[in-house]
């Protein structure tokens, strides 16, 4: 009796993603329309404006980084995929490095700014905790810092990133347009070209590696240091 084998299992091929620019869009404005909708409706209802902004921002990152992972797993082939989110020991590297190139040039701005306004640029979530009543909402900013390194990348450096490279843009076309974007996200003039050098950064980062991994570490650096400021002004006041 012939023995029939079974025929041998052929790799699965990664589909075109039916996700695009107008998901990254989407997942923009529905982060900018929660964040600010629970936290004006929640400051309205006598809530501390800190406590509210710990509350709407982790409410909006369903939209800002929820959807990218929605999308990615429903219409494309998974984050690991569409957003190149793969990790490497290497990646420490990459990201202390690029985090000193960051530094770097923040430190040429500031100085440049103070000669010019005497005044030292401050970010929102410095601001915050200098209005924050308690231990716990300066705690909760920190965590936010360290939360965000994630959340931004897989929004910005992962979903428009992929989405505008699959439109036909070139690598420096889309770093530059992440770059203002993210900058334009943070709602920040005085620390606007900051931001968008810091963009630039994290995005060559991205760009020179082809993966997610090193650009949400060396993000994940630059929030450290500061989540670790904000942990001594709660030392310094405490």
């Amino acid at each position: 009796m012939t023995t029939v084998e079974p025929p041998e299992s052929v790799p699965t091929q990664p589909v075109l993603p039916r996700w695009g620019l107008r998901d990254a869009i989407g997942s923009l404005l529905g982060f900018v329309l929660l964040t600010l909708g629970v936290s004006w409706g929640l400051t309205s209802l006598g809530v501390h404006p800190v406590t509210a902004t710990l509350i709407g921002t982790p409410v909006g990152w369903l939209s800002l980084a929820g959807w990218p992972l929605v999308a990615s797993r429903r219409r494309g082939n998974g984050p690991r995929s569409d957003f190149a989110l793969r990790f490497r020991v290497a990646d420490v590297g990459y990201g202390l490095l690029g985090a000193l190139v960051a530094f770097a040039a923040s430190a040429v701005y500031v100085l440049v700014y103070l000669q010019v306004t005497g005044r030292i640029p401050t970010s929102a979530v410095g601001l915050a905790a200098g209005h924050a009543t308690a231990d716990w909402q300066v705690l909760g900013l920190a965590g936010l810092a360290l939360a965000a390194a994630f959340v931004e990348e897989l929004h910005f450096r992962g979903m428009w990133w992929s989405a505008l490279r699959r439109r036909g843009l070139g690598p420096w076309a889309t770093l530059l347009i992440t770059s203002a974007l993210f900058m334009l996200l943070h709602l920040e003039p005085q620390r606007a070209p900051l931001l968008f050098a810091a963009g630039l950064t994290v995005g060559y980062v991205r760009m020179v590696t082809h993966r997610l991994g090193p650009a949400i570490a060396t993000h994940l650096v630059i929030n450290g240091v500061a989540a670790l400021a904000l942990l001594g002004l709660l030392e310094s006041t405490g």
